[in-house]
């Protein structure tokens, strides 16, 4: 992987990352984090309540987040399930008439690539690509794994599919260039901090971020701040009121910070990755 420090565009200190996310499970399945399945679970029977609260991203909380986007003229990178663009393809297609990056994530939430042999994770991969293209006519260059959780298999085969960069890193806070056998993978690191986990609440959401970015911006730089927001939590009312906060915050401080794509970054990235491999080949720098 690279070791030399990133700079960013224009000299601006912090490259502002937002990644949203689309999501479904299969039939039989829903997210064991809903309201009432970790308060009440019914082991046994099928959780309609909680189905029905995932699907609340799909039919009503994606509209809002895109609309706060558009006010802020602040383009962000989804993750959608490709079971989103089957059932809900006015959804996914919202989102890329906007203007957003659309990335693949899964074909649905509950099919999680450490739990899937290679065969299995190559057609997962090679699916939703397919699936998202056939709908909005760009085929994604971005992945996100559910639980971020990939496989030791999972950077080849995303290189082999024509992938440019992976959200399932957190092991640095800057993203890196990953050589597989198949080409180069763009690692970025997953968000530390969402309205899935990390936080205690809404306004701990908000201010936890507002204090992340600032403390990023007083660093020494270079630095990243990857605002991340769920259609079927942060879409709700009171979440995408902090997410908008949020968002005014970044507006304060906008002279100072590149607000980019996934794929923005990542090209950014290689492309300085390969500037250096060539120098040193060369002898030069």
């Amino acid at each position: 992987m690279t070791t030399s420090p990133i700079m960013w565009p224009g000299g601006k200190k912090v490259a502002v990352m937002i990644t949203g996310a689309v999501e479904l499970w299969s039939p039989g399945h829903w997210p064991a984090y809903a309201p009432m399945a970790m308060a009440w679970p019914l082991a046994g029977a099928i959780d309609t309540h909680s189905v029905s609260w995932a699907e609340y991203g799909a039919t009503t909380g994606i509209w809002r987040l895109l609309e706060i986007l558009r006010a802020h003229h602040m383009p962000a990178t989804f993750g959608v399930n490709g079971l989103v663009a089957e059932r809900f393809p006015e959804a996914a297609l919202a989102v890329h008439e906007a203007g957003h990056e659309i990335a693949a994530h899964s074909y649905a939430q509950d099919v999680i690539p450490a739990l899937l042999d290679v065969s299995a994770e190559a057609e997962n991969i090679r699916r939703c690509a397919e699936i998202l293209e056939r709908l909005t006519g760009v085929r994604p260059t971005g992945w996100m794994s559910p639980r971020a959780t990939g496989t030791a298999s999972t950077p080849c085969l995303l290189a082999e599919h024509g992938y440019t960069w992976s959200g399932d890193y957190n092991d640095h806070d800057l993203p890196r260039v990953l050589t597989t056998p198949a080409g180069h993978l763009v690692t970025i690191m997953h968000s530390e901090l969402s309205d899935v986990r990390g936080v205690a609440g809404p306004r701990a959401y908000l201010a936890g971020h507002v204090d992340l970015l600032d403390d990023v911006l007083a660093g020494d730089g270079p630095g990243v701040f990857n605002l991340t927001v769920h259609a079927h939590v942060g879409g709700r009312p009171l979440l995408s009121g902090m997410f908008d906060r949020i968002l005014d915050r970044v507006e304060q401080v906008r002279d100072d910070v590149w607000i980019a794509t996934h794929q923005q970054v990542a090209e950014h990235v290689l492309a300085a990755h390969l500037v250096q491999r060539k120098d040193s080949a060369t002898g030069n720098g």
